[in-house]
């Protein structure tokens, strides 16, 4: 018997429609068929649809690990995901690295080439600011052996002026207040308050191949926690653990985030993510440590105090 044959007939032993374990799993219905059918090209990845099928087993009575060990021939594995992956990327760079051809190595020399006649060209421009400037002073310096006339009318103001120096001599010269500058008043800076200490603490961490961890948050009024990807991870968030959906239950990429959240008067958010290692969870700008971080398939339980 396949292994999404004995998903079906457990399902329907206990009397649960898809519709109904739609709900359950937040796994949308057409995936559930796919797995009935064993037509797991349809779901969104290899690496996921060994998290479905974990999930859909636990929904209708059955150990996720023992199915998974009986049908794990039937099932892909997430290191052949891993080698596809691997394989685009290189195949990315290489072609890039053809495209880029001899003109991008033309270009920097180019660019050289225009600084050097930048700088030569600064250069000259400095220099003949010199040369015009020692010409002036020159002049300057030949006019100066000129004999200098004095007007017949300007005997009077001449007298005037010795007059004035000669009182200046006496002690008569006027006092012109000094001006005092004002210190400049320093401003008191106003010192910063404290920022506040954010604690998470581990109080029960989870066990199997999908565990499900639990954590105190204290030391924040703020209850705001930003999650961010780097590569494909399927992810679910509801506050509380079975309030409503923060973040729609589907596959999102490192394009999608970062994702904040904000919680508002809300004391538990729940995290399901298929993908550990490339998720994280900050609060604060504390990040949430898993303990067990080789498990990619995860939960994570957050409780403000």
């Amino acid at each position: 018997m396949e292994i999404g044959e004995r998903l079906r007939e457990a399902r329907e032993s206990k009397g649960l429609s898809l519709e109904s374990l739609q709900e359950t799993t937040k796994i949308q219905k057409r995936y559930l068929q796919a797995i009935e059918k064993n037509e797991f090209q349809v779901l969104p990845g290899k690496f996921y649809t060994r998290a479905f099928i974990r999930e859909y087993a636990s929904a209708v009575g059955l150990d996720p690990e023992v199915v998974m060990e009986e049908h794990k021939g039937e099932l892909p594995t997430f290191d052949e995901e891993s080698t596809v992956q691997y394989s685009r990327v290189q195949r990315t760079k290489k072609e890039a690295t053809q495209k880029s051809g001899p003109s991008s190595r033309v270009l920097p020399t180019i660019l050289t080439v225009g600084l050097i006649i930048g700088l030569i060209f600064v250069v000259w421009l400095v220099w003949q600011n010199m040369s015009g400037a020692e010409d002036g002073n020159t002049a300057t310096d030949n006019g100066s052996n000129n004999e200098i006339s004095v007007p017949e009318n300007s005997e009077s103001e001449t007298s005037s002026d010795q007059d004035d120096a000669e009182g200046n001599e006496d002690g008569s010269e006027s006092e012109e207040p000094a001006s005092e500058d004002e210190p400049a008043t320093e401003e008191e800076e106003t010192p910063s308050e404290g920022e506040e200490e954010v604690a998470i603490q581990l109080v029960q961490e989870g066990t199997g191949s999908f565990p499900d961890h639990t954590y105190d948050v204290s030391g924040t009024t703020e209850r705001s926690v930003t999650i961010e990807l780097t590569g494909r991870a399927y992810m679910e968030v509801r506050a509380p653990k079975n309030g409503e959906d923060l973040v729609t239950a589907k596959e999102y990429t490192a394009e999608d985030s970062p994702i904040s959240l904000d919680l508002g008067d809300k004391d538990e958010l729940y995290i399901k993510t298929g993908n550990a290692p490339g998720t994280t969870v900050t609060i604060g700008e504390k990040e949430v440590s898993y303990p067990n971080p080789e498990v990619s398939t995860q939960k994570l339980l957050l409780q403000f105090k």
